[in-house]
């Protein structure tokens, strides 16, 4: 056993290993006692009390614990036995007889939890008999074979002692276990007192003396005086206890069973079996006594509990409650709850004591009612009455029999519903007044359940769709008033219960019955019960189909192709109309400057100029030149455009509204002139503009055509013979070099490995600048340019202490360019930072994506570059000042040519860096589409 286990459902616990322990001692110890105490001449011992530890110890513990328990009773048996003296065979046989009496009672003793039942009910006390024989019977069959095969005992008078013996046993300590945790007394202590001192001064009486007198009997009363006034578990503690004194002196020869000497009256095979029906007897009369004195006790104060409740639940109920009499065909009131009287009582007269039909107005039925209840017809009745002096009450009653005949009594349960009757008035009223509005509002109204369906619509709706009541009560809103392509649209606005996809205010069209389109505009508000849930849509729609029409002609004649601008303002001079002609001089959309200042689009030092000599503000300077005409005299204005180039415009502004209230708004009407004010000379600026342009790059393109074949045929081709030649020299090919020169042959060819490399800058340069030079565009996983860039720098590094790190991500990251280009931008990026970085720095490469593009990410920890000299980076022949502080050698070519490749390839690149916190350059490349 490894862990506490409970043993019933009173709150019994078993302890766990020490209590097994403990209890197998117990066995140990009974066993041996019982053996060493055997009268002389016996082959059985007197009494057994080892059994009755052993079937409670079986049934104590849980079933899994059965064996092990078993095989230790078992084991403790043979040890008592031995150590008592028996012979060896013997032992072995009367362990195995005990242990299996210990199983096969111990197991019935479980209930169908697996627990030792409780002497709760006179069933228990029946499975414990029939556990006592059972398992008597076993150890009696085996033990008297045992005797007589192997100690040639009698098998009669073993199997009597044995099966007498622990029969008495069983019966005794087992009812100890089983009510072990109950309470110890029911009588007052005083008198458990005086009935625990005479059942001990009885029992002394009757054993201690040498007698053969049968007065055992007197035992008994005292017995069932504990059995009546007693607990079950103080019961059974005193007929253990009882029992114990009563086995012990007769063993010694004592009380009125102990008489077995030579002229005794009672011989030493009729004194055990004697002394264990006496036990069994004490047992079989008390203990179902007890268990019968215990149920009525429990049952008794079950019936006062239950009597309580009710009673409380009859006075504090806060439904009225009367108890009825039959008088007659009447019903009298003899009891009422605070409640009901509360109801009928009118302060003149008591409710107790009259009848039903006077304290309550009701059908005139009410004793046909009455009689058809008494006479079995009727089980009980519901109806409505009201309280006489309460003339607008309303009561609801139910009336049912509690016992019928002559002295029939009912119970009448009274439910005040004048409140609810008085709501349901207030409601119909406030229903009449809301219908009445709904029905004069000229809008349509709505109201929908949460899946859609119209529960209620008012007049206008008929008056403006067409539509019968009938036609869209009870039916989904998209079965009748809504057009055919918009059903979808409005089935999913209800397809949420919480109401989250029912928009708050829309404009949608609206189908009539005639098949006309009406537009509404709608307005949507949620009803909801006390916890928050949306029960129903309320659904306002205003018909503005003559507005929009209306709006749609004046929008399509301000919105037709014309290049003259027209702007609509209101009274403080913000823009509320712009159309197309005003969009395409200047630029802006009507969302971009609808609600600006109109002065917002002139020339703020051009207005500053005109209105300086007027008062306040300078559309307040504008406005006042209108004259009376309510127009202003056509002038040349300069605009500005959303690019920031200004228009001269010849502009009006006029003045809308009555002539005899405010102006409601204003119109600018303008004509873009700036071509007509300076077509000449823009012309000629133009054509010499573009003359000078024109030589301009003329002179650039064959300065870089004679430039770039002077590096192709002059330069790059001498010196790539001399890095050649310089190669075959070191290596030996022609004559072995001498030491001393091998450093200066390094020194010509690592020089001219720079030439060629500022050749070849030089002429990646000039293809960039011509119309497009001719690269292969393919596919690229930019990841294994990150891998192929990290495998050819990897070397450079290894004579250095740098870290490098390069982090891709897992999944292909594509573009489109021209391979060998891209990884030249890479290890141009990380050359500079290898080559700006001291020991003991880092570079990281990383590589992601974002918005669509591939970022590259190129991060060092070297020495920085001002943040005044990061914009001239990408342009030719740029060195930052740290690098030519430090004398780090390089021709400022590097970064142009990967702002020219990247360019090529539709790709950015930006910088950010500080002195001595090193710099990070990003490349975003246009990732491939799909």
């Amino acid at each position: 056993m490894h862990k506490t286990v409970s043993m019933s459902e009173n709150g019994r616990r078993w302890a766990g290993p020490a209590a097994v322990a403990v209890a197998l001692l117990g066995v140990y110890v009974a066993g041996t006692s019982a053996v060493l105490f055997r009268p002389e001449g016996s082959d059985v011992a007197f009494w057994w009390p080892a059994a009755g530890i052993s079937v409670a110890l079986v049934a104590l513990v849980p079933r899994r614990h059965v064996l092990p328990v078993v095989l230790g009773i078992f084991a403790v048996s043979l040890a008592a036995n031995l150590s008592g003296g028996q012979t060896a065979d013997l032992s072995l046989a009367y362990s195995i007889a005990n242990a299996a009496e210990a199983l096969v009672a111990g197991m019935l003793l479980k209930g169908p939890d697996g627990r030792l039942v409780t002497l709760g009910h006179l069933s228990d006390f029946v499975r414990l008999v029939v556990a006592a024989v059972v398992g008597a019977l076993v150890v009696g069959v085996l033990g008297a074979l045992a005797a007589y095969a192997l100690d040639d005992g009698s098998l009669p008078t073993t199997l009597r002692n044995i099966f007498t013996s622990h029969m008495a046993a069983t019966m005794v300590i087992v009812p100890v276990a089983m009510t072990w945790r109950q309470r110890t007394s029911e009588a007052p202590r005083l008198e458990f007192a005086i009935q625990v001192l005479w059942l001990a001064a009885v029992t002394c009486a009757l054993f201690i003396p040498v007698h053969s007198y049968p007065l055992s009997f007197a035992l008994l009363p005292i017995l069932v005086w504990a059995g009546l006034r007693l607990s079950p578990r103080a019961v059974t503690i005193e007929l253990l206890v009882t029992c114990l004194v009563a086995i012990l002196l007769t063993g010694q020869g004592r009380g009125p069973f102990g008489d077995t000497g030579p002229a005794g009256a009672i011989s030493l095979e009729l004194a055990a079996p004697l002394v264990q029906g006496f036990i069994l007897a004490g047992a079989l009369v008390v203990l179902p006594l007890t268990m019968a004195v215990t149920q009525r006790r429990l049952a008794l104060e079950v019936l006062t509990e239950r009597e309580r409740l009710f009673r409380r639940n009859f006075t504090e109920s806060m439904t009225g409650m009367l108890l009825l009499s039959l008088r007659g065909d009447r019903l009298e009131i003899v009891d009422a709850n605070e409640t009901a009287l509360q109801l009928l009582d009118d302060g003149r007269t008591r409710v107790v004591g009259r009848y039903l039909d006077r304290v309550l107005s009701g059908p005139s039925t009410l004793r046909s009612v009455v009689r058809e209840m008494v006479g079995g017809d009727l089980d009980g009745w519901r109806g409505q009455v009201s309280v006489p002096h309460r003339p607008t009450s309303h009561v609801k009653i139910a009336i049912s029999p509690l016992t019928r005949g002559a002295d029939a009594t009912f119970s009448a349960q009274l439910l005040d519903v004048s409140a609810e009757y008085a709501a349901l008035a207030r409601t119909a009223a406030a229903e009449r007044l809301t219908s009445a509005t709904l029905d004069t509002t000229h809008c349509i109204i709505l109201v929908c359940d949460m899946d859609g369906t119209v529960v209620r619509a008012n007049r206008a709706t008929s008056t403006l769709t067409g539509f019968h009541e009938d036609e869209v009560l009870g039916r989904p809103v998209w079965e009748s008033i809504i057009p055919p392509h918009r059903v979808p649209i409005v089935r999913s606005m209800f397809s949420s219960p919480d109401g989250s996809a029912i928009p708050g205010s829309r404009e949608a069209d609206v189908q009539t019955a005639a098949g006309d389109v009406l537009r509404i505009v709608w307005n949507t508000d949620l009803v909801r019960d006390e916890d928050g849930t949306p029960r129903y849509a309320v659904m306002t729609g205003i018909d503005v189909t003559t507005e929009r029409t209306t709006a749609g002609l004046m929008n399509t004649l301000f919105q037709a192709g014309m290049s003259t601008a027209i702007i609509g303002m209101d009274g403080r001079g913000r823009i509320t109309l712009f159309n197309s002609g005003a969009q395409a001089l200047l630029g802006w959309t009507t969302e971009q400057v609808r609600g600006r200042q109109f002065t917002d689009l002139l020339d703020p030092t051009e207005m500053a100029e005109r209105t300086a000599d007027a008062h306040g503000s300078g559309w307040s300077a504008l406005t006042s030149t209108i004259g009376e005409e309510r127009e202003s005299q056509v002038d040349d204005w300069t605009w500005l455009t959303a690019g920031g180039s200004r228009r001269t415009v010849s502009m009006t502004l006029s003045g809308g509204g009555s002539e005899f209230g405010p102006q409601a708004g204003y119109l600018v009407v303008g004509r873009d002139v700036t071509e007509q004010r300076h077509s000449q000379m823009m012309l000629m600026a133009a054509l010499e503009k573009e003359r000078t342009a024109s030589e301009r790059l003329r002179q650039l393109d064959a300065a870089k055509n004679e430039f770039v074949s002077t590096v192709s045929h002059e330069l790059r081709t001498p010196v790539t013979s001399i890095v050649g030649y310089t190669e075959l020299l070191a290596d030996g090919s022609p004559v072995e070099p001498d030491p001393q020169q091998v450093p200066l042959l390094d020194t010509i060819a690592r020089n001219g490995h720079r030439l060629i490399s500022l050749c070849n800058d030089l002429l990646t340069l000039a293809g960039l600048d011509s119309d497009g030079p001719a690269w292969n565009r393919a596919p690229i996983d930019v990841r294994d340019l990150v891998t192929q860039a990290e495998d050819s720098l990897r070397p450079m590094v290894r004579d250095r202490h740098l870290k490098l790190s390069f982090v891709v991500p897992e999944q292909p990251v594509v573009v489109v360019g021209d391979a060998i280009q891209l990884e030249r931008v890479l290890l141009n990026l990380l050359s500079n930072a290898l080559k700006f970085t001291p020991d003991g720095g880092l570079v990281t490469t990383s590589l992601e994506v974002r918005d669509g593009e591939a970022w590259l990410l190129v991060v060092d920890t070297g020495i920085g570059i001002p943040h005044e000299e990061q914009e001239g980076l990408f342009q030719k022949f740029f060195r930052a000042s740290t690098a030519q502080d430090l004398a780090i050698q390089g021709t400022g070519l590097g970064l142009s040519i990967v702002a020219g490749i990247l360019a090529v390839h539709g790709g950015r690149i930006g910088v950010e860096s500080a002195p001595g916190e090193g710099t990070t350059f990003t490349v975003r490349l246009p990732l491939q589409d799909g």
